[in-house]
């Protein structure tokens, strides 16, 4: 009978040291883990901090803010500017309707960071200036000038816009 409890006891003294190292195992992957977290969200954080206007590399993002902030001067965006906006953009990024979608509320989020978008026009122009050539800048324009007269004569701050990108985009050619 002891050399029965001897190796139940023995039994239990393997099970009891395999699950206290199985336990560190989990603890030192958890550890690994959380330093790679650090790392990223550093990284993720430095990026965050920033507004979604400054962050931007995707010209069609970068074309999309710029359609809802020109639409936004006008007072809030209207159904028709709505319309107008996902047209533009169905057209000219030949995108199906999921995308331009997406990005009409990427759109009016980044807007809705920043009270004029426009005041980081250097930034939100960056993209189209990297990515586009004179004639894809030409069209943007053109979106530009289309988006401001959706609802009538634009406003001045609307004819700002469209001028400041103008000289911003002829600049970089």
């Amino acid at each position: 009978m002891h050399i029965i409890i001897a190796i139940l006891g023995g039994l239990a003294a393997l099970f009891f040291a395999f699950r206290y190292f199985v336990g560190a195992a989990h603890e030192g992957r958890e550890a690994l883990r959380d330093a790679k977290g650090l790392w990223r969200s550093g990284k993720w954080s430095r990026k965050a901090n920033q507004r979604l206007v400054e962050t931007i590399e995707d010209p069609r993002e970068a074309a999309s803010i710029a359609l809802y902030q020109i639409a936004s001067y006008a007072g809030a965006v209207t159904e028709r500017q709505r319309d107008v906006m996902l047209s533009l953009m169905r057209n000219e990024f030949q995108a199906d309707d999921q995308t331009v979608n997406e990005l009409f509320a990427f759109a009016r989020m980044a807007v809705g960071q920043v009270a004029d978008a426009g005041g980081a026009m250097r930034k939100l122009l960056a993209p189209i200036e990297a990515h586009c050539d004179e004639e894809e800048r030409g069209r943007f324009l053109v979106m530009l000038e289309t988006m401001a007269q959706a609802e009538g004569d634009p406003t001045e701050a609307q004819t700002r816009f469209v001028e400041e990108a103008k000289r911003r985009l002829a600049r970089s050619v």
